[in-house]
């Protein structure tokens, strides 16, 4: 296992390392090489996977990581728990699900 969030913020990794290495274990999870939750042979966890899932940029998630997760809506200022879900990214940006 790899956390590629940790190797961007300590830049061991570039973000475009990251990915690869992402695609690569998705590749090999696929292929029936390698078993286990893709999230965890990644070193995240299931907010962070979720928000990839979503399209947020792997930089985007890694100063997330690093600085906390917004808890407001970019749109609206309504308060956001990511930890209960009721989000959506949209342009690398956290919004209620309220909100376009």
């Amino acid at each position: 296992m790899i956390d590629i969030l940790s190797g961007i913020i300590k830049r061991e990794l570039t973000v475009d390392q990251a990915y690869d290495i992402m695609e690569e274990t998705i590749d090999k999870f696929h292929d029936g090489k390698i078993k286990g939750e893709l999230h965890l042979l990644l070193g995240l966890n299931k907010y962070e996977w979720t928000a990839i899932g979503h399209s947020l940029d792997l930089e985007t998630l890694a100063k997330w990581r690093k600085n906390g997760w917004p808890d407001v809506c970019c749109n609206c200022g309504s308060k956001i728990d990511y930890k209960k879900y009721g989000w959506r990214i949209k342009e690398n940006k956290l919004k209620c699900l309220n909100c376009d």
